[in-house]
C-alpha cells in the first residue's frame, strides 16, 4: 500500500486492497445484461468514504474488458455545478454531447447545444425540469412554453420533439449508460434536482443510469423538501439498488497496521501488549472505512516524525484516533489535565474517577461511548477502577501521556488550533438555528488563541463561508441573529493585526462576506430586508453601526460600484430609514449610559452618528462637549482618536535603522467636526499642566499632543509649499 497522501479512488484492480473488485465486476455484468432499458436507473448506495467512486472506476474498467460495443458509457460530474438551473443545463448538454457523437444527424437539434444560451436561460429551466410526467409531457406552465420556444424548433411542440428523440433512440443499435457519482456532495435542493432530471428528461429508450449516493443523506433531503413522499420518492425513480459491500475487518486491520508501520517507523517498541490493546480495543473500532484509513495514515505521517522520540507510540496513535473521530473528547482531555494526569500521591477516589469519566465523555454519542471510555482508561490509569501506585517512574521513562510533564508534548502539533474537524463543521451546519449554541461556540473560539496571536474566530467564520450553502434556508435567520448579537464580543484587534494577505482576517469584513454567502440567490430582497430588520433588534452596537452604514453605501456609492439590479441590493431602499432608526436608538442608549465610551471604534461610531443624522452635528457634538469637561473622558477620547503605524527611523550617521518603530498617528483632521478641536486640545493641555492623573495617562496625553502638533506643523508646511 502506498504511503502517499493520495485520497483518490481506486483506479485498477492492483490498487484494490479491500476486495471490492468482484462486486464491481458483477455489477458491470448486470448492466450489460440489460438489453432494453428505458431510463432504467440503478442505485449504488454507500456512506461517504465507503468506496463508491472506486467501484465505479473498477466497473468502467470491467466494461472495457467486456468489450460491449453497443454500450456507450459517459459520466456526468454533477458536483462541478451549483444551483438547479446550472445542473439542468449541464445535464442536458452532457446528454446532447453523448447522443450527437454517437447518433449524429439523427438527433441533431432535438437536444440543442445549450452552452451559448446559458445566460439567457434564466429561471425558466427550473420550472421545466420540475414537470414529473414521463418525457416532460403534461400541463406545461407559461415559463415552460417559453423554454420550449427558445430551445426547440418553432414548428415542433415540446411533446413532438421528445417523441422524435425517443423514436431515434428506439431505432438506435446503441445503449447509453450515464454514471452520476458524488450526488451526496450536493445540497438538498441540488440532489433532488438530479433525481427529477433522471425521472423526467432522462426517461428515454436505450438510456440507463448508475447513480451513486449515500441513501441516508438523500432520504434526509427528501424528508426536508417533500416530507409526504418519504421512501416512495426514490422507489419511483430507482429500479434496482445495490449496497456497497462492507470491507472485511481483516483487510482494514492490515491497512491500519501498515499505515502505522509506514507513518510511525520505529526500530523497537518494548510495550507490544499495550500497543495491541490500543489497536484492537480502540483504533480499529473507529477506523471503519478505506477513507478513514487514508485520513489516519496521512495524519500520523505528518505528526509522528516531529515528536517520535518524545512520546509513546500506543498513546500517540490512540490520541490521534480520538482527535480525528472524537474531537470534542480530545479537547476535553487537553483542557482537563488535572483530572487525567497521574498524581504522585497515589490512588484517586472511585467517586472522583467516575465524575471525571462522566464529564469527559459528556459529548460522546452513546454508540461510541464504551470505546471512548476504553481509550481513556488505556491512556490514563487514574480513570481505571484500581490504583497503580508505584508505577509512575516507569510511566515517566516510557513518556506516557498520563505523566504531567509529558502531557503537553502530545498536544504540541494538534491541528485543531488551525482547522476544524468535519464533525465540528457538521455541528455548526446542523445546529445553525440553535442561537445559544452558536454564541457559545464563537465565544469559545474567541478565547482560543492560535500561535499566530489571532483567535479561532476567523477560522470558524471561514469554514461557515465555505459551507454556507449547506446551512438550511430555514436556519439562516437564527444563525444571522446569533452572529449579529455577539459581533462586538468576538472582534479581536489581534485578528485584524494578524492580516497577512489582501483578504484579511477582520471579523467585520468576514461577517459581510458570510452574509452574502448565506443569502445570495437564496432570499428575495423582501426576505433579506425582513431578515436583517429582525436580526438587528438584538445586534451589538459596533456591528449595527457598520452594517447600517454599509447598507446606505450600497445606494450612495459610485454608479459603477452599485448592484446592477434592484433585486441585487441587500435591502430595499425604502427600508433604510428603519435601519437608521434602529442604529440611532442603540447609539442614544449607549451614549446615555456612557457604555459608548468602551467601544474600540468610538471615533468611527461618532462619525456614523453624524452621518445617520443627515450630517447634523447637534446630537454628537452635544455629547462630546459634555465629555471634554471631565478628565477621565478626555483620556478615552484621546485613545479613540489615536492610531498606530510602523516605520523606520534614521540614526545620527544618516543610515537607516532597520528596527521597526511604532508610530503614533492622530486621527483628527481639519474637517473632523464630531468634536470641538480647540476645546479638546485645551482639555488635554489642562490635564498635562495639572498632573492630577496617573503617570500612564499623562504619558498618553503628552504623546498625543506631541503627535498632533507635529501633524499640524506638517500640514502647515505643505500648505505653504
Amino acid at each position: 500500500m502506498s504511503s502517499s497522501f493520495n485520497d483518490s479512488p481506486v483506479q485498477d484492480i492492483q490498487d484494490d486492497h479491500y476486495g471490492i473488485t468482484p462486486f464491481a465486476k458483477s455489477l458491470a455484468k448486470s448492466i450489460v445484461r440489460i438489453k432494453d432499458p428505458r431510463g432504467t436507473t440503478i442505485a449504488l448506495n454507500g456512506a461517504w468514504g465507503s468506496g463508491k467512486s472506486s467501484v465505479i472506476n473498477l466497473l468502467r474498467g470491467e466494461l472495457e474488458d467486456l468489450n460491449e460495443e453497443t454500450l456507450v458509457v459517459s459520466e456526468f460530474k454533477c458536483w462541478w455545478y451549483r444551483g438547479d438551473e446550472a445542473l439542468a443545463l449541464a445535464f442536458l448538454q452532457n446528454l446532447n454531447t453523448i447522443l450527437r457523437v454517437t447518433l449524429g444527424d439523427k438527433v441533431k437539434g432535438l437536444i440543442p447545444s445549450i452552452g451559448r444560451n446559458l445566460l439567457q436561460a434564466g429561471k425558466v429551466l427550473g420550472s421545466t425540469i420540475a414537470l414529473t410526467s414521463p418525457g416532460i409531457i403534461g400541463a406545461a406552465t407559461s415559463t415552460a412554453l417559453d423554454f420550449a420556444e427558445k430551445f426547440f424548433p418553432q414548428e415542433d411542440t415540446l411533446e413532438t420533439t421528445f417523441s422524435r428523440l425517443s423514436e431515434a433512440l428506439e431505432k438506435a443499435d446503441r445503449r447509453f449508460l450515464i454514471i452520476i457519482d458524488d450526488i451526496d456532495r450536493l445540497g438538498a435542493e441540488e440532489a433532488i434536482a438530479i433525481f427529477r432530471l433522471v425521472k423526467s428528461v432522462g426517461r428515454l429508450p436505450n438510456v440507463l443510469y448508475l447513480l451513486a449516493f449515500d441513501r441516508t443523506l438523500v432520504d434526509k433531503a427528501v424528508n426536508k423538501l417533500y416530507p409526504s413522499e418519504g421512501a416512495h420518492f426514490l422507489e419511483k425513480i430507482v429500479q434496482a439498488s445495490f449496497e456497497m459491500p462492507e470491507p472485511l475487518q481483516a483487510d482494514l486491520n492490515v491497512a491500519i497496521s501498515k499505515a502505522i508501520e509506514e507513518g510511525c517507523s520505529t526500530d523497537v517498541y518494548d510495550n507490544e501488549k499495550r500497543l495491541v490493546s490500543a489497536f484492537y480495543d480502540v483504533i480499529v473500532r473507529y477506523i471503519t472505512s478505506p477513507r478513514d484509513v487514508v485520513r489516519f495514515r496521512n495524519t500520523i505521517s505528518i505528526t509522528w516524525p516531529m515528536i517520535a522520540d518524545e512520546v509513546d507510540l500506543a498513546d500517540f496513535i490512540t490520541l490521534e484516533t480520538l482527535r480525528l473521530h472524537e474531537p470534542e473528547l480530545f479537547q476535553a482531555i487537553r483542557t482537563n489535565r488535572n483530572k487525567v494526569c497521574t498524581l504522585m500521591s497515589g490512588v484517586q477516589p472511585k467517586s472522583d474517577k467516575d465524575d471525571s469519566l462522566h464529564e469527559l465523555l459528556a459529548t460522546v454519542d452513546e454508540p461510541r461511548r464504551a470505546t471512548a471510555e476504553t481509550a481513556l482508561k488505556i491512556l490514563f490509569p487514574l480513570l481505571r477502577s484500581v490504583g497503580y501506585v508505584g508505577y509512575e517512574r516507569r510511566w515517566d521513562e516510557e513518556r506516557l501521556v498520563c505523566i504531567d510533564k509529558h502531557f503537553d508534548t502530545y498536544f504540541r502539533l494538534t491541528l485543531s488550533n488551525t482547522s476544524l474537524s468535519t464533525i465540528k463543521i457538521q455541528q455548526l451546519i446542523e445546529r445553525a438555528d440553535d442561537v445559544e449554541f452558536i454564541k457559545k461556540t464563537f465565544l469559545e473560539a474567541y478565547s482560543t488563541v492560535r500561535n499566530t496571536g489571532s483567535t479561532m474566530v476567523p477560522v470558524f467564520l471561514d469554514e461557515l463561508m465555505t459551507h454556507a450553502r449547506r446551512v438550511d434556508k430555514s436556519k439562516v435567520s437564527h444563525l444571522i441573529s446569533a452572529l449579529f448579537s455577539i459581533h462586538d464580543e468576538i472582534s479581536s484587534p489581534n485578528d485584524d493585526e494578524a492580516v497577512t494577505n489582501w483578504f484579511g482576517n477582520s471579523t467585520t469584513l468576514k461577517y459581510h462576506w458570510l452574509l452574502e454567502r448565506l443569502t445570495e440567490k437564496r432570499f428575495s430582497i423582501d426576505e433579506r430586508t425582513d431578515l436583517y430588520l429582525s436580526a438587528i433588534e438584538c445586534s451589538s452596537l459596533g456591528w449595527t453601526v457598520d452594517f447600517v452604514a454599509s447598507l446606505i453605501d450600497d445606494y450612495r456609492s459610485q454608479e459603477e460600484d452599485r448592484p446592477q439590479k434592484q433585486s441585487e441590493y441587500r435591502v430595499k431602499e425604502e427600508a433604510l430609514p428603519m435601519f437608521v432608526e434602529k442604529a440611532l436608538a442603540q447609539i442614544h442608549e449607549a451614549a446615555a449610559d456612557l457604555s459608548l465610551l468602551h467601544y474600540a471604534n468610538l471615533s468611527t461610531i461618532l462619525h456614523r452618528w453624524k452621518s445617520f443624522c443627515n450630517n447634523d452635528l447637534s446630537e454628537v457634538r452635544q455629547w462630546t462637549d459634555l465629555l471634554i469637561d471631565k478628565d477621565e473622558f478626555v483620556i478615552v477620547l484621546a485613545k479613540a482618536f489615536t492610531g498606530y503605524g510602523l516605520g523606520h527611523s534614521v540614526d545620527i550617521s544618516g543610515l537607516n535603522n532597520y528596527v521597526v518603530d511604532k508610530i503614533t498617528q492622530i486621527q483628527i483632521y481639519e474637517n473632523t467636526d464630531v468634536i470641538d478641536q480647540i476645546a479638546f486640545k485645551d482639555a488635554l493641555e489642562r490635564i498635562l499642566n495639572q498632573k492630577r492623573l496617573d503617570q500612564h495617562s499623562l504619558d498618553l496625553v503628552e504623546s498625543f499632543l506631541r503627535a498632533w502638533n507635529k501633524k499640524k506643523t506638517k500640514s502647515s508646511e505643505t500648505v505653504m509649499s
